[in-house]
């Protein structure tokens, strides 16, 4: 019963962040829970939410946890092959510590993965952790897909994750430079 519930709020979840791309125009993130992807019609009743409204299918990014992909492995792929042709993007979040354990990693259908702040937060000052997150990176991109620090809080850390080849950040620091922006116009 619970994750029948958790499912429904994910799909609700999903039709807000729809109608907020359609007014406005701008991406929105998804959280799915691991119990919505149990619930057996979940994938197909997102494909159908995304069809029924292709251009903000587009500018919708969902994610699932890095735990998620370890313990439903194929219900993860089978979320990935559902999307796929929506136009919607897929990623791992919190990924970190199982991430190397996910041998079938290019299976799930991924178009991104979201690095914990616990594997890059002090990057910008530790060496060996900088090495790791240059590798995560390296590994990630050779299976094509996009690589975001999630919490990055220090401007060290920051500028240490684009030389690590990162492609985006998420975080404190990341929110106070666009809070900056708008304040000064940028």
């Amino acid at each position: 019963m619970r994750g029948r519930l958790t499912a429904a709020l994910d799909e609700r979840a999903l039709e807000l962040a729809l109608q907020a791309i359609a007014v406005d125009g701008r991406a929105r993130a998804v959280n799915i829970a691991p119990a919505s992807l149990v619930d057996s019609g979940f994938a197909s009743r997102m494909r159908a939410q995304l069809l029924a409204a292709p251009r903000a299918a587009r500018l919708t990014w969902l994610e699932v946890p890095e735990s998620a992909a370890s313990e439903h492995f194929e219900l993860v792929a089978e979320l990935g092959r559902q999307l796929r042709p929506t136009g919607a993007r897929l990623g791992l979040e919190h990924a970190g510590e199982r991430l190397a354990r996910l041998d079938r990693l290019f299976e799930l259908g991924l178009d991104y993965v979201k690095l914990d702040a616990s594997v890059t937060h002090g990057v910008g000052t530790d060496a060996v952790r900088a090495g790791f997150v240059r590798g995560l990176a390296v590994m990630l991109h050779s299976l094509s897909l996009q690589v975001i620090a999630e919490g990055v809080a220090e401007e060290a850390d920051a500028a240490a994750l684009w030389q690590c080849g990162l492609d985006g950040q998420t975080g404190p620091w990341v929110s106070a430079l666009q809070a900056e922006g708008s304040a000064t116009g940028d």
